[in-house]
């Protein structure tokens, strides 16, 4: 398993957290069972108490509405529940795991945009404004050159559409760079935020692998 793999192997384990803090209160903590149901990890559940003589304790999920376990004891409900929720978490470390290759093109595509050379795209711009001012100077001296020469007016005029048509096909070019520039300083800054966002990830990947190396729930018999 690469370095990678094992980060996204802890990625889902912060959410243990919750379960070790429920484990130490259980244990050490007293029966406050109306405080541990408030917790996150049970949102997505109902916990009712059976009307019935049995007064057993029932957890189903909100969003189907299919049952998670029965009994008369609080904790292994709420047990049950968490080795579900934990479940879930495993299924999506797989998910994570198997997006890894995607994962990992795309970083690399984004960082052969970064080691692109914007100096190089720089002198490539100035080169084409000095051949634009070059054409124009050159269009103003033939320009001035018309005035004076009825004789070459034709040719000169010939010459002085040519240099038109190059100062607006290079002005377009100046254009193009220019709007290209712009489109990778913008792809270089959600590289920089995709790079930070995916370092906060791993940092919390990292916390989460502790937490589920120490935090392995037994089954509730």
């Amino acid at each position: 398993m690469t370095s990678f793999s094992k980060i996204l192997a802890a990625f889902v384990t912060v959410a243990s957290l919750g379960f070790v803090g429920f484990a130490i209160a259980a244990t050490f903590g007293g029966p406050d069972w109306s405080g541990v149901m408030s917790e996150k990890y049970f949102n997505a559940y109902e916990i009712t108490r059976s009307p019935s003589a049995d007064r057993a304790w029932q957890a189903v999920r909100g969003s189907d509405q299919g049952q998670v376990a029965s009994s008369k004891v609080l904790p292994e409900v709420l047990t049950k529940i968490m080795d579900e929720v934990y479940q879930k978490q495993q299924q999506e470390l797989q998910n994570l795991q198997q997006r890894e290759p995607a994962l990992r093109d795309k970083i690399a595509a984004l960082k052969k945009l970064n080691e692109m050379d914007d100096a190089a795209l720089t002198a490539y711009v100035d080169q084409l404004r000095a051949r634009l001012t070059a054409i124009n100077n050159e269009f103003d001296e033939l320009s001035n050159k018309v005035t004076g020469m009825s004789v070459e007016s034709s040719k000169l005029e010939t010459q002085v559409q040519a240099r038109r048509d190059d100062v607006v096909r290079l002005g377009q070019q100046v254009r193009e760079v220019e709007a290209d520039m712009f489109r990778l300083r913008e792809v270089l800054g959600q590289l920089r935020d995709t790079d930070y966002q995916l370092q906060e990830q791993l940092d919390r990947a990292k916390e989460r692998q502790k937490l589920l190396e120490e935090y392995n729930p037994a089954p509730v018999n």
